[in-house]
């Protein structure tokens, strides 16, 4: 299941697990809405008859626009060109089409956007002819793609360096340069593993077995060497010496020409699942007609009702944030002065604060790779002594 739109650092993957501890009340107050996951979950667990969205931009609007059908029809190809004249008016545009949804950068490398924009109009309009300018004869269908794999890319970066970047004088002993060197690199990352783990004093049979995978001679050996997937290689940085995920395997990345075409049957596979989780996603907010009150301010400024249960998911403190100067402080003190139910996401918290659950999960809003991290969930400890409905709530 999939909630709200796509947004960084959103609790979509735990919404669930979030909401399914809070009380029921008639009125759920998400503060720092974000994409509304939260929001989104809280409509569909049927704890609640009202709903308050707040959030200092204008996410809860695209997500509202969403439940009213708005791109039910989307089917647009945005440009890179496109995005930067139009990031600015049109939170979809911003948040769907950027890197990571963290509405900065445009969602393609320069090297690969040709090869989305084939792709988006092979299956999005029928029309195979960007696919036919590289060569490629194909309907652009994700099983076709990766039956064709190493065909279809090998023309594509002919036609990339021919049309992009080089005559076709130039271009074999180019290409002939970048895998040498590519398997130079690749030489070079594999003896950084290597050193990791003489320095751990663990065994490549001790690495497989904390991994729960037996990829560990992939990892280590010469023969059918691979690099670490993110997720592996940073549970191995639990327990090896190992700089960060984007810090090594960048300078992999850096050394291929078209790096991210090395890579495209990973993409193919993650652009799918992320095409079924937006089509999911899409379903379950059509036809939802909640009561829901969307604001853009202040969390200070947003009305809390009687009988309601505040979620607050703010900046975290002493992490990178979202370019926002928020007073850590003041949001203490506010959220101790509240009398109705207040829930906090956070990763610590003051001594005044209780944390009743603890979720782990893997982050990809540090902008350096995914990390495993562990979500805290926080009350004010007033709140957890007074009102024994709460202290029920703790999974400790």
């Amino acid at each position: 299941m999939s909630y709200g739109i796509p947004y960084r650092g959103s609790k979509n993957t735990i919404a669930k697990r979030i909401i399914d501890l809070l009380p029921r009340a008639d009125t759920f107050v998400d503060l720092f809405a974000g994409g509304c996951a939260m929001t989104h979950c809280a409509i569909g667990s049927g704890k609640y008859r009202n709903f308050i969205a707040n959030d200092i931009g204008d996410a809860p609007q695209l997500f509202a626009n969403a439940i009213a059908g708005k791109y039910r029809d989307e089917r647009r190809w945005i440009s890179r060109e496109d995005f930067i004249a139009l990031k600015d008016s049109d939170p979809y545009i911003r948040l769907c089409w950027s890197f990571g949804n963290g509405g900065g950068q445009y969602l393609y490398s320069k090297e690969i956007e040709p090869w989305k924009r084939a792709l988006h109009y092979a299956r999005v309009f029928g029309d195979r002819g960007e696919l036919l300018k590289f060569g490629i004869v194909s309907d652009g269908s994700y099983s076709d793609i990766v039956a064709h794999l190493d065909q279809y890319k090998e023309k594509y970066i002919r036609w990339y360096w021919e049309n992009k970047m080089n005559t076709p004088a130039e271009l074999v002993p180019q290409i002939e340069d970048t895998e040498t060197e590519i398997a130079k690199t690749k030489e070079e990352l594999r003896q950084y593993l290597c050193d990791a783990l003489r320095a751990s004093g663990l065994t490549q049979a001790e690495v497989g077995r904390r991994l729960g995978t037996q990829m560990q001679g992939h990892y280590f050996g010469r023969s059918q060497w691979e690099f670490p997937t993110e997720e592996h290689y940073n549970r191995m940085r639990e327990f090896m010496p190992l700089k960060p995920y984007a810090e090594v395997y960048g300078y992999l990345s850096q050394l291929i020409t078209l790096g991210r075409l090395k890579s495209m049957r990973s993409l193919e596979k993650l652009e799918n699942l992320q095409r079924k989780e937006r089509e999911q996603s899409a379903q379950n907010l059509q036809g939802l007609r909640p009561k829901i009150q969307l604001l853009q301010g202040d969390y200070r400024s947003v009305p809390t009702p009687p009988d309601c249960v505040i979620y607050c998911d703010p900046p975290y403190k002493d992490t990178a944030g979202y370019g926002i100067d928020f007073d850590h402080e003041a949001f203490y003190r506010w959220a101790l002065q509240q009398t109705a139910p207040i829930f906090i996401s956070e990763y610590q918290m003051p001594d005044d604060f209780v944390c009743v659950a603890e979720i782990d999960r893997v982050s990809n809003a540090s902008g350096t790779g995914a990390k495993r991290v562990t979500e805290r969930l926080f009350i004010p400890r007033h709140q957890y002594t007074q009102q024994p409905t709460i202290r029920q709530l703790t999974l400790f």
